[in-house]
């Protein structure tokens, strides 16, 4: 029953890319293979928006109403759908950024705070989603930072059955996860584990 409840959570917290990709957006559902690793700092330019609480319109999320705002078209159907996908399940609110001289043709990011309260879920998260034009279509990923109160052990059994180790990043385990959704990084903070969700698109 224990491996069952986070299995259930990983299903919203980890597979909803693949989910919401096809189901919104058939036409975007590419996703990019690939890795790399580096480390790098740099100012951001463009203009922030205000935090928006998720439930502030209806119609429109506030991935899709920033999107409109900044004048970004190329992306902005890719960047609303991994924008869902990153907080699908969760009460959020988010604080994108674009480029102001130029919003179409330079990258678009997001950073979201989340609230789980789901039945055998109830926690914090944080991620990042971006989006970027390549000529005429567009590339983005996301990133989600979770906490489960399990081992890491305990929640790699848990994973979408599928998923098959990767790589051992120091200690940490990568999994490449079922039927192309992502990859999860598995970080042992003591007796829980803070699960690093990686998923990029592109369309």
């Amino acid at each position: 029953m224990r491996n069952a409840a986070l299995l259930g959570a990983f299903a919203v917290l980890v597979a909803a890319a693949v989910v919401l990709s096809f189901r919104l957006y058939p036409a975007l559902g590419t996703f990019v293979a690939g890795t790399a690793s580096a480390q790098a700092q740099a100012p951001v330019q463009g203009e922030p928006t205000q935090a928006v609480p998720a439930d502030t319109s209806a119609n429109k999320n506030p991935f899709q109403a920033h999107a409109a705002q900044a004048g970004v078209r190329t992306c902005a159907n890719l960047f609303a759908t991994l924008g869902e996908a990153l907080t699908a399940g969760s009460t959020y609110a988010v604080q994108t950024q674009w480029d102001k001289t130029s919003p179409d043709t330079h990258a678009v990011q997001a950073v979201a705070g989340m609230s789980y309260n789901l039945p055998d879920y109830k926690t914090q998260a944080a991620g990042i989603v971006y989006a970027s034009p390549v000529g005429q279509t567009c590339e983005g990923g996301f990133v989600r930072v979770a906490p489960f109160q399990k081992s890491c052990q305990e929640v790699a059994q848990a994973l979408p059955k599928g998923s098959v180790p990767a790589d051992n990043l120091s200690n940490t385990s990568l999994f490449n996860l079922a039927n192309n959704g992502g990859q999860a990084l598995l970080v042992p903070t003591g007796n829980t584990c803070i699960v690093v969700s990686v998923a990029r698109m592109g369309g």
